[in-house]
């Protein structure tokens, strides 16, 4: 499997790496992929005990703990709102990340929602699906460039033990689903991250460890893009659940991801993941 290591990457300018360039190049050719060394392996573990702390109720009981969207069995996608190590810039505005997400999409791209995917003990494979559809019915659709990517960085080990993200690469550019469809199961370690067309066919898979999985998402998408679906179901989970004046607190390329949500007064809306 091919993946792209970030390690030691000058982050000057981090637009000119060869490395990423080619990063970008093989998300639009397959739909996805595998970014390692993103961040520390001590941050990932600083964001895995607050969740653990600060979102213990989802834990015990999403369903009762707080806004939350049951996606399939014993899974949830809960907000996280942008304080302590969630609040980090270098993990919801990660430069090596962003950088792929502005030769992706384009410079102007902002985070449209942020959160978690928990996945609890004995939690079961997914249905194969898409996060976002092909905006428009032709056949021209499927070669249009992308208009949103899930960002999907795992608190604990991605594994078959403790579930992954199965991905069918090439997806995003099909009109009706194959038969004969590979498929690939990467294993991602804390630090590592995935990124994926939103029309990428996927699914996560069993959760067979003791211990709940959480991956923490972001969605980057074009500025004229809300994702109309998944956030329906549950119209009170913010796509983005920001304290008052912590836009205004980030540096200028943190910032720009975040200002529509202040420009518009609204940082929840119906609206999120299947």
């Amino acid at each position: 499997m091919t993946r792209f290591d970030c390690n030691g990457i000058s982050a000057d300018p981090l637009g000119s790496s060869g490395q990423l360039a080619a990063a970008a190049d093989f998300f639009i050719r397959e739909g996805y992929v595998v970014l390692d060394h993103v961040l520390p392996r001590d941050t990932v573990e600083a964001l895995h005990r607050a969740f653990l702390s600060d979102y213990a109720a989802f834990v015990r009981d999403a369903a009762t703990a707080g806004p939350a969207l049951t996606v399939s069995g014993k899974r949830h996608m809960i907000s996280l709102r942008f304080a302590g190590v969630f609040a980090d810039p270098l993990v919801f505005a990660n430069p090596a990340v962003v950088a792929v997400v502005h030769q992706v999409l384009e410079a102007t791209a902002i985070l449209e929602a942020y959160g978690c995917i928990l996945s609890m003990p004995g939690a079961p494979a997914q249905h194969e699906h898409h996060d976002g559809p092909h905006l428009f019915g032709s056949a021209l659709s499927a070669m249009l460039p992308p208009y949103a990517l899930t960002f999907a960085l795992p608190l604990v080990e991605m594994n078959e033990t403790q579930g992954s993200t199965m991905l069918v690469p090439g997806s995003h550019r099909w009109q009706a689903r194959r038969d004969d469809a590979a498929t690939l199961l990467p294993v991602v370690p804390p630090g590592s991250c995935v990124l994926w067309d939103y029309r990428l066919r996927h699914y996560g898979t069993e959760n067979r460890s003791p211990a709940p999985r959480p991956l923490l998402y972001g969605t980057y998408a074009r500025p004229w893009y809300r994702d109309p679906v998944n956030f329906r179901e549950t119209p009170e989970l913010e796509r983005l659940d920001l304290p008052p004046g912590f836009v205004e607190s980030l540096p200028e390329p943190a910032r720009r991801l975040l200002g529509h949500a202040t420009a518009t007064g609204a940082t929840g809306a119906p609206g999120r993941r299947a």
